[in-house]
């Protein structure tokens, strides 16, 4: 590699780097609740930024949204002793799941063929707030919630899990 181009490869780390340190000081400072929130964020800080790479940060970060003050925000996602990679279940829900919705407390997800229980098992291992259980069966998970409440916005995070958002 010519020294300009490891000049340009070092400069353009540097700028992730400086990139996913604000996007961490943002979070912890704000409540930022979705991907396009972040984006006009990072770009009122200096850094124009594609939905491609705002999802990868996100991903590499483990951000995940927890639920507060009547709403989903993301923070910096806890590890857990089942499962170390939020951005797992990300990618399994968008690529398995087809549709999620709710009555009352109860959430429905319908997922492609024999795959509802590596979602289930994978949602479990994030803790949601306010989840009470789950069970899994073929293509269908059921999620049991503290209360309506609790389910719409489990569906509304799930829906934006889905989009990609």
């Amino acid at each position: 590699m010519a020294s300009k181009e490891k000049k340009d490869a070092r400069d353009g780390n540097s700028a992730k780097t400086t990139r996913r340190e604000t996007i961490l000081r943002l979070i912890a400072s704000e409540r930022i609740a979705t991907q396009n929130e972040l984006s006009r964020r990072l770009e009122e800080e200096g850094f124009p930024v594609t939905q491609a790479t705002i999802s990868r940060d996100i991903r590499e970060l483990r951000l995940v949204k927890t639920a507060g003050n009547g709403g989903y925000y993301y923070e910096v996602g806890k590890p857990s002793e089942k499962y170390h990679a939020p951005h797992k279940f990300y990618s399994l829900y968008q690529a398995m799941v087809r549709t999620v919705d709710y009555a009352q407390n109860l959430v429905v997800i319908h997922s492609d063929t024999g795959m509802a229980q590596a979602v289930c098992a994978a949602m479990d291992s994030m803790d949601w707030p306010g989840v009470l259980g789950t069970i899994a069966g073929d293509d269908t998970v059921l999620v049991v919630t503290r209360d309506e409440g609790c389910a719409a916005e489990l569906v509304q995070s799930l829906r934006e899990i889905q989009a990609g958002r």
